[in-house]
């Protein structure tokens, strides 16, 4: 079973993650996304174990087929911190449509695979270290 897992991240740079397509909600908190990652999948365990104690039919039986976390994080507050950034260049540059971006980077409401965050994270990362070689 694919359980989506909102992830958001707070002004003081901690990250959270809230289950999104299961009965109940179930949330854990980290310092960084991997912190996040071992917190939720202990939080989804003891989860598992009070469905076990009260019998939870229901959440057993989704659960039976296995755990399989799709994290979708929101891209709308850092486009908003860095506005100097073209959009559609930026797009351009990681090969995704400028408009696609566009709404990543507008919309509260829209999230994206870890993958794709990760793929804009890394060009990011790229920018930085050519922005930071260039010499005045």
């Amino acid at each position: 079973m694919g359980i989506k897992v909102k992830v958001e991240r707070t002004t003081d740079g901690i990250y959270w993650g809230t289950t999104q397509n299961i009965p109940g909600v179930v949330t854990a908190d980290g310092k960084d996304l991997i912190t996040l990652k071992e917190n939720l999948q202990e939080a989804l365990e003891l989860y598992l174990e009070t469905a076990q104690d009260i019998d939870d039919k229901k959440i057993l039986k989704l659960m039976s087929e296995g755990i399989n976390l799709e994290y979708q994080l929101e891209l709308s507050e850092l486009f908003n911190k860095l506005k100097v950034i073209n959009k559609s260049a930026f797009a351009n540059r990681i090969g995704i449509s400028p408009s696609l971006l566009r709404q990543y980077s507008t919309k509260k409401d829209i999230y994206i695979s870890e993958e794709r965050a990760k793929k804009i994270e890394k060009e990011l990362h790229i920018l930085g270290q050519e922005l930071q070689s260039i010499r005045l």
